[in-house]
């Protein structure tokens, strides 16, 4: 039997590593993708990959990073070759859930070396998914080492992916540029882990920050308080901006994203419709860009064209989101031989 979880190093919200720790994960991905790292250095490890939501770029940028490691990888997508998890505490297991969470991620765990976990947001209990209750579940069961490959309240693997290319953008120095999540219209309600942690690494890295929304976009006060935090801690502000032009204006680096208001938890009804007609008007387009100090566009995809942001954005010089993309594979690397102890 393997270390009861309360004794293993778990990567599951960004700020459970201090600065230091922070910089060190960034600075290894830096050097990993500038030599093209690929060394057996883990060829005894297994990376267990449970999917309780659909993913492109972690699933293989995680089975990437383990192989280019020397790591084998086994993908567990619930309902599709496993049995299906039920998730809830104390359910009465007479559906058509087969297998609880707390029996899989126990045997999992004498399976693999690390897990990790993409559980998105329900959108139904905004104190479950800001307390990210499942994924504390999940660690709860585990007896090895966990990674948070998003769940409710954050995804601190793109935040790492987001910090590397800002880094990367700005020669290492990117204190005092000014750095903007903007909110953008989606036909669907998604989850508001990308822009927690998009926020908090721009903090963390020393960047004036501006979250740009409509009022009833506005993240979570417990959130936003922590982003506040870290921006009176390295000496720089954060602010809230409702006007998306005034927001822009010379800026160095807009990240767009769209996110479910909170009003999605108590009437999801009115949420739609802002998102979707009230504030259809936020798309990112050129004009936008236009007032800012030739930012670069930052998107953690998947991304809808001409609903988020213009194509004349995503395909111009200025558009660094695929580099974004090829990062999550360099940070993953960093964090894997960090919680393996091969940094």
């Amino acid at each position: 039997m393997k270390n009861n979880s309360n004794d293993l190093s778990h990567f599951i919200h960004l700020s459970e590593w201090d600065d230091s720790e922070m910089m060190e994960v960034l600075s290894k991905a830096l050097a990993l993708k500038k030599e093209n790292y690929r060394n057996p250095v883990a060829r005894e490890k297994v990376l267990g990959l449970i999917f309780l939501n659909p993913s492109l770029r972690t699933k293989i940028s995680f089975e990437t990073a383990a192989a280019h490691l020397g790591a084998a990888s086994t993908l567990i997508q619930p309902g599709q070759g496993t049995w299906t998890f039920e998730t809830e505490t104390g359910a009465i297991m007479d559906g058509d859930r087969t297998e609880h969470l707390k029996e899989a991620i126990q045997v999992i765990s004498r399976y693999v070396d690390t897990i990790g976990v993409r559980a998105f947001a329900g959108l139904e209990n905004l104190d479950e998914d800001i307390e990210d209750q499942l994924m504390q579940d999940i660690v709860q069961y585990a007896t090895v080492p966990v990674i948070n490959m998003e769940s409710a309240r954050e995804h601190p693997c793109q935040a790492l992916a987001d910090g590397m290319t800002i880094l990367e953008q700005f020669d290492q120095k990117p204190q005092g540029k000014k750095f903007v999540l903007s909110w953008a219209p989606h036909p669907k309600p998604l989850p508001m882990a990308v822009p927690n942690s998009a926020l908090e690494i721009a903090s963390r890295l020393g960047m004036e920050v501006v979250l740009a929304c409509p009022p009833e976009m506005t993240l979570d006060k417990r959130i936003l308080d922590g982003i506040e935090h870290n921006a009176n801690h390295h000496g720089t502000r954060f602010s809230i901006e409702h006007e998306q032009e005034r927001a822009f204006q010379d800026a160095d680096v807009i990240y767009g994203k769209s996110w479910a208001g909170p009003i999605v938890y108590t009437d999801p009804d009115e949420e739609h419709d802002l998102r979707t007609r009230e504030y259809s008007n936020w798309t990112i387009d050129q004009s936008l860009m236009s007032v800012t100090n030739n930012a670069s566009f930052m998107h953690c995809l998947p991304v809808r064209r001409n609903v988020v942001v213009t194509d004349s954005v995503l395909d111009s010089p200025r558009a660094i989101h695929i580099d974004e993309a090829e990062n999550r594979l360099h940070v993953q690397k960093a964090v894997l031989m960090k919680l393996w102890g091969l940094l």
